[in-house]
């Protein structure tokens, strides 16, 4: 048995040796006219033989099996094909040999570029199963053939989003492209043109049984998601990001048992929530960033024991982020960034797989401290930026080993930093600590930090002095911004030569005294800050040999001179910023490179000729690709404005405002296609304005206030139909009002005082409306007649806050500091140190836009700031926006006449309404009581009558008030905000009475009257006339029974002269006596008159 046993297993052995010989002989011999199809194909294909590894290997010598991207099956027939990465970009049509390989199973040539329509010969592949044409340069349509392709299992037909031509599904659509692929398990069809409607294609392919994966990215899929999908219980994978999806996402899909990953992210219109989750659930992957799912997040979330990555950035989620986020072992990602959530952070101590955390943008509150941070030894990048956290930060959050990325910036961290642990360990890349509230000596040992490449401090309140040499410690040091803190930097060093090669160096507000030295070397330098500091000495001229640098800002130091000789037309500078500073002489030439210049505020005297060769003759270079930025204002240029100013065929915004210039407006400048904000207020320019602006005007902002020009308002300015403000004011026009602008749906800004304009402002026809009108300022025209209230009421603006509404900062002085990072600036106000009125700045909301250019990326972030003049509470003001509502009305010194209209009590944001100086009669309307925000109102000088409404008391915000020199009677409101008011506000109104007027009012609230009867003889003063009557009543009871009654009249003068007689004595002898005298006929006659 035993030999017999042995020899039938060594018999098994050897049968299965020689079969394994046989395979590997087999299937290394490649067929004859397989090999030959492969080397006609090779001789079609044209590709870079310098680029490709396999092609360029194929030859006649060696078996076709053996070639690189080919694998034969063990009768020498090619049954996979792969050639991606192949750098081809020709040679495969409808008649290519490819075709003939009638045995192929898989087919990948991914990654190329053919450049050439979809070929038609794919469906001659019978037996394939694996097609891969992802990136293959194929463009148009895909062919119907495709369809027929009952055996395929795996179709990728993706092409990458910026591929411009890209694969379009039309005819035939993915109804007809799927109808017959039952076999498909895998289906990428990622930036192929689909353009159908979610239930379309949905219900098409739910009927596709096997399908795991689903890829459909940046496909332009539109409409809601059909529920119909969730039928398919073998997906495991669902890719729908980048489209146009809308709608609420059916929830029966989070139930699909086998879905591992669900991306749905950009798809803005996609709404849904997170409803409870499973713990059997078998999701590893969920991404909903940029879609409007909202909500909170359930505390089931914590039974996703395999989730390892979830992003839920830019959705409208809220509420706490769950601490069972814990209990997630496998979590390697977590991106809950630019939401509302508004709780503490849960401790992430347990998730020890933890390599990504992104929580930025949030109003996340509390301490960082509840996380044991040194515990999480694979962490790599942490941004908590943009939150309400507070606290001090751990020591131990510097010095975890594996710790690349550090973002705490804008948060309200305090205390100083202490030096971690482990600090030789620490492999941090960057450090960004800006804006908080930090303090106590710079921290040293962040110099101490190898690998560090980004270090930013800023906006702190860190102090005390700092020697530049420690930052020699960091070789690859290439972002540094120590910014607005307390510091005293000495950037002088003695060894500058080894000061590392840095890209971004911002030092703004540093107390800096000179130029650092060892900017000289810097080589590699393209943004340079160093704004708000001390510098009192001329611009050296190696700043404009620094061929790197790109954005160079030194505004508000002590600058005095720029020296020579000046090469700037040679240097690569996109953006200058010299604001601020003493520089005067000529105008520096500008670099054709140049984006963005400002030279305002400064003392730059050159007096604009045609052939003085200033900066302004120069445009003849500025044939740019980018948007110019050009700011002079606020110097003394002299003279006018040249036409060569055209020249720069880009330009964007040109301010020359507060200079002297003279002459009239260049006609070139209306007709500029490129100008979006043109800026000449405040100079001496004369003449008219150019009636010719161009057909394609894209003016945004148009600011001529404050000059001598004359004649009307162009018909053509209608044009401009993106105007958002237009600011005539304080000139000399003589025209009606503006009626061909009444179409200009996006004016905001509407200022014509002090001018000639006359007439009614009502428009013939008026169909047309200004919704978006925030700031209207017509006084001190010659406008007449009644207000418009239909016109009033289109102006909606007024009447509902927008989240779009800016803020406008009231301030005398300000500054603009640019962020400069990536070739992207971004603008922060900070209030000039300079400014003397202690009352500024005062905030006041605003519904002023911010302009954003368009354009290279060089200019990307760069916004102008739209600076209106209005009289607010008896001052002029100049109003920077920032954002917020502000709305404000200024009718007054004008020839208006009728009632005040009641719809003006629906501009519920109206922020100052000025109605003073007309001739307006009737009652104050009661509807402006519900102006809550109103703070400055004026209706004196009118011939306004009745009672102040009692509602207008209840504006608590009113800090102006002037109702004087109208007809107004009655009681001022009392217990409200009028009497915190002057005597002043409500003068020469006699009918008037009450606080704060000495004249008091009477029981029925009504002045008591000087004279004891009316001036018409009517009026009846009840006192006076209450005391005669009662005087002579009690008279009459006396007097009356003596004169009628004897009996009466005989016992009241005993009893009188007998009273009489007691107290004076001498009275009653003298009656006596007198009596004696009398002679009979005169007592005779007494007696008769008594009968």
């Amino acid at each position: 048995m035993t030999p017999s046993l042995f020899s039938l297993l060594f018999t098994l052995l050897l049968t299965t040796i020689f079969y394994e010989i046989n395979v590997v002989l087999v299937s290394g011999h490649c067929q004859s006219y397989q090999k030959e199809l492969l080397l006609q194909l090779k001789n079609k294909l044209v590709f870079y033989s310098s680029s490709s590894l396999k092609l360029v290997k194929w030859n006649q010598s060696l078996d076709c099996c053996m070639w690189k991207g080919v694998t034969c099956d063990v009768r020498g027939r090619v049954i996979d094909l792969d050639l991606s990465n192949e750098w081809i970009f020709d040679g495969i049509d409808d008649s290519s040999n490819l075709f003939n390989l009638q045995h192929l199973q898989s087919l990948n040539l991914a990654n190329n570029d053919f450049n050439s329509n979809f070929p038609s010969g794919f469906d001659k592949l019978l037996n394939l199963r694996h097609l891969n044409l992802s990136n293959a340069g194929f463009t148009g349509q895909i062919p119907v053939e495709i369809s027929r392709m009952k055996s395929l299992v795996t179709l990728d037909l993706s092409v990458d989003a910026d591929f411009y031509l890209g694969l379009k599904l039309e005819k035939p659509n993915l109804v007809i492209l799927v109808q017959n692929l039952k076999e498909l398990r895998h289906l990428h069809l990622d930036g192929v043109n689909i353009l159908a409607q979610g239930k379309e294609w949905c219900q098409t392919l739910s009927s596709l049984a096997s399908l795991q994966v689903l890829s459909m990215s940046n496909c332009n899929l539109s409409g809601p998601i059909d529920s119909s999908l969730s039928k398919l219980q073998s997906l495991s994978v669902i890719r729908l990001d980048g489209n146009n999806l809308s709608g609420q996402f059916p929830e029966k899909i989070f139930q699909v048992c086998a879905l591992k990953t669900l991306d749905l992210s950009g798809n803005l219109l996609l709404e849904g929530s997170l409803k409870e989750f499973l713990p059997a659930s078998s999701l590893e992957t969920l991404m909903l960033s940029r879609t409007s799912f909202g909500g909170t997040l359930p505390e089931s979330i914590g039974n996703l024991g395999r989730l390892s990555r979830i992003e839920l950035a830019s959705c409208h989620f809220s509420g706490s982020i769950p601490k069972t986020m814990a209990n997630l072992p496998q979590l390697v990602s977590l991106d809950l960034s630019s939401n509302n959530f508004s709780s503490p952070i849960p401790s992430f101590s347990f998730v020890k797989s933890l390599t990504q955390l992104n929580l930025a943008h949030n109003s996340l509150t509390g301490s960082i401290l509840s996380t044991e941070w040194s515990g999480l030894s694979q962490l790599v990048s942490i941004n908590l930026r943009d939150n309400a956290l507070s606290g001090a930060l751990p020591a131990t959050l510097f010095g975890i080993p594996s710790l690349q990325s550090l973002v705490l910036s804008q948060n309200q961290f305090i205390g100083g930093l202490h030096e971690p642990p482990k600090l030789a360990s620490s492999s941090l890349h960057s450090l960004e600590l800006d804006s908080n509230m930090l303090d106590g000596p710079f921290p040293m040992f962040v110099f101490r930090l190898q690998s560090l490449r980004v270090l930013i401090l800023a906006f702190n309140n860190f102090s005390g002095p700092l020697n530049f040499s420690s930052v020699l410690n960091l070789r690859d040091l290439s972002t540094l911004d120590l910014s607005f803190n307390s510091l005293s930097i000495n950037a002088n060093i003695s060894n500058h030569s080894s000061f590392p090669q840095i890209h971004t160096l911002k030092l703004a507000s540093c107390k800096l005294k000179r130029f650092p030295n060892f900017l000289k070397e810097q080589s590699k330098l393209s943004i340079l800050d160093l704004s708000t500091n001390q510098i009192n000495e001329e611009i050296p001229n190696w700043v404009w040999n620094a061929q790197s640098l790109s954005y160079l800002n030194l505004s508000h130091n002590f600058l005095v001179n720029l020296r020579g000789p000046l090469q700037l037309s040679e240097v690569f500078l996109s953006v200058l910023d010299l604001r601020g500073n003493k520089l005067q002489g000529p105008l520096p030439q500008l670099s054709p490179f140049m984006a963005y210049v400002d030279y305002s505020n400064n003392n730059f005297s050159s007096i604009i000729q045609f052939d003085d060769g200033n900066l302004l003759l120069r445009f003849a270079h500025l044939s740019l690709s980018s948007p110019s930025l050009i700011f002079l204002s606020n110097n003394s240029l002299r003279g006018s404005i040249p036409e060569s100013i055209c020249n720069a065929i880009n330009l964007e915004m040109l301010d020359l405002s507060n200079n002297y210039l003279s002459g009239i407006i260049p006609q070139c400048l209306t007709r500029m296609k490129s100008l979006k904000v043109l800026d000449l207020s405040r100079n001496n320019l004369s003449g008219s304005i150019s009636g010719k602006f161009s057909s394609n005007c894209l003016l945004q902002t148009l600011n001529l206030n404050g000059n001598h020009l004359k004649g009307k308002v162009p018909k053509s300015l209608a044009n401009c139909a993106g105007l958002e403000v237009l600011n005539l004011g304080n000139n000399q026009i003589n025209d009606t009002f503006p009626c061909h602008l009444k179409n200009i749906s996006k004016l905001q800004v509407l200022v014509l005082r002090q001018n000639n304009f006359h007439g009614l402002i009502s428009c013939p026809n008026d169909n047309s409306s200004w919704p978006q009108l925030q700031i209207i300022d017509l006084a001190s025209n010659h406008f007449r007649g009644e207000l418009p209230c239909h016109w009033l009421q289109t102006w909606k603006a007024m009447m509902v806050a927008s989240d779009e509404f800016k803020i406008l900062v009231l301030k005398d002085d300000f500054e603009v500091n640019f962020e400069f990072n990536n070739y992207e600036m971004y603008p922060t106000l900070w209030p000039n140190a300079s400014a003397t009125n202690t009352t500024l700045p005062l905030i006041i909301r605003s519904t002023l836009h911010k302009k954003e250019l368009e354009g290279t990326n060089i200019s990307q972030g760069i916004y102008y700031q739209d600076a209106v003049t209005l009289t607010i509470k008896g001052f002029e003001r100049k109003l920077m926006k920032i954002s917020s509502p502000f709305t404000s009305i200024d009718f007054s010194c004008n020839k208006f006449a009728g009632q005040i209209p009641e719809v003006l009590g629906e501009f519920k944001v109206l922020y100052a309404l000025n109605l003073s100086h007309n001739g307006f009669t009737g009652l104050i309307p009661s509807s402006l009581g519900n102006l809550q925000h109103l703070e400055s109102l004026d209706l004196s000088s009118n011939s306004l009558s009745g009672q102040i409404p009692q509602h207008l008391g209840d504006l608590h915000f009113l800090a102006v008030l002037n109702l004087s020199h109208n007809q107004l009677e009655g009681g001022i409101p009392i217990g409200s905000q009028f009497q915190t008011f002057s005597e002043d506000s409500f003068k020469d109104n006699k009918g008037l009475c009450g606080m704060p007027l000495k004249e008091n009012c009477s029981v029925n609230g009504l002045p008591p009257s000087k004279d004891k009867h009316s001036d018409d003889g009517t009026h009846i003063d009840w006192n006076f006339l209450s005391i005669e009557l009662g005087f002579v009543f009690g008279l009459g009871i006396v007097i009356l029974p003596l004169m009628l009654y004897k009996r009466w009249r005989v016992w009241y003068c005993k009893h009188i002269d007998g009273l009489l007689s007691r107290f004076f004595p001498l009275l009653n002898q003298r009656s006596r006596s007198r009596g004696r005298r009398a002679p009979r006929s005169t007592k005779t006659q007494l007696r008769n008159k008594q009968r």
